[in-house]
């Protein structure tokens, strides 16, 4: 079996939504599907609009989880509040600042490094040592 890989995607600046926005612009056509677990329905909303209008010339085909399997599955990119496999994603982008319940199924994870805040800093090092402990293979990205 694979082991799941996680990737941790530095931030500078104090905007994950912006973060995710750029992160999920530059894979441009997202191959495999990606769900993107918000910590709550504001953070959710907020990308929802960013990921319309990250481009000037279009925007990132995605939708919000609403319980409806038929809709859900159809999404390239899905964000939910909660973990749902109805896109059958292989990427799972963690919005959040604890580490997911449930990562089963999951080929890749992203995470983020809030290099720009000391508290967040350190919750970004025990998620960190949370999924070494799960043995999963690590990498930092710096940009």
């Amino acid at each position: 079996m694979q082991k799941t890989e996680v990737f941790f995607q530095h931030l500078d600046k104090p905007d994950r939504i912006e973060g995710i926005a750029r992160l999920l612009l530059k894979r441009g056509r997202v191959h495999p599907s990606v769900l993107v677990l918000c910590p709550d329905d504001l953070v959710m909303t907020a990308l929802d609009e960013r990921l319309w209008t990250i481009s000037a010339d279009s925007f990132l085909a995605h939708g919000i989880d609403r319980q409806q399997f038929e809709q859900n599955a159809a999404q390239p990119i899905l964000l939910s509040t909660s973990i749902v496999h109805d896109n059958k994603a292989q990427v799972l982008i963690n919005a959040g600042c604890e580490v997911p319940p449930d990562l089963n199924g999951f080929v890749h994870i992203v995470d983020f490094v809030d290099g720009w805040d000391e508290q967040l800093l350190q919750m970004s090092r025990a998620r960190f040592r949370s999924y070494q402990q799960l043995d999963m293979t690590l990498t930092y990205l710096k940009k």
